[in-house]
């Protein structure tokens, strides 16, 4: 009797451990697709320099800060189920960050030593301010962001059998 009831017990315990996983995981995945979304505007939209940068910056810092109650729980199961793809995603995770630095570093440069004000009728030295800021620091961004894209992607692939598995244990359709 009491072993039935450990049973249940520990059975429930599995099957809320695989549905939060679900959650997060799923939740990892939108969040970086979101930032990588604006990253990928920030970085390839030249009308950005006549914008307000800290509306990206703060938009995208809002995406990473939701990222981050997500990552625990879904490098947890992962590294459980696959550790080899643990180490990926958690390199992974630590690049996105990264890629948010490099994004804001260009952005940063691209404004030139201070904002511009939008009556600045002198379009060739905006336009001058971010093809240096490109050179320096932008190209290697959107580099980045390439080979993190990429990686995100395989990393999902790889992710389906470990959410296949969370899904037999949760008790989800599938």
């Amino acid at each position: 009797m009491v072993y039935e009831m450990l049973a249940r017990i520990k059975s429930k315990l599995k099957k809320k451990r695989a549905q939060s996983f679900l959650t997060s995981v799923y939740g990892w995945h939108q969040t970086c697709e979101d930032v990588s979304a604006v990253i990928d505007d920030a970085l390839h939209d030249q009308s950005i320099i006549r914008e307000d940068i800290g509306y990206i910056v703060d938009n995208t810092d809002k995406k990473l800060i939701n990222l981050r109650y997500y990552i625990p729980d879904s490098l947890g199961t992962i590294k459980r189920r696959n550790p080899q793809l643990a180490k990926r995603f958690d390199l992974a995770c630590q690049r996105i960050f990264l890629l948010r630095n490099a994004t804001t570093s260009f952005l940063i440069r691209s404004q030139g030593p201070g904002p511009m004000l939008d009556d600045d009728p002198d379009e060739g030295i905006r336009m001058m301010y971010y093809y240096r800021a490109l050179e320096e620091v932008g190209f290697k961004a959107r580099d980045l962001k390439k080979d993190l894209d990429r990686e995100l992607q395989y990393i999902w692939r790889d992710l389906q059998s470990i959410i296949l598995q969370e899904q037999l244990v949760a008790d989800l359709p599938i």
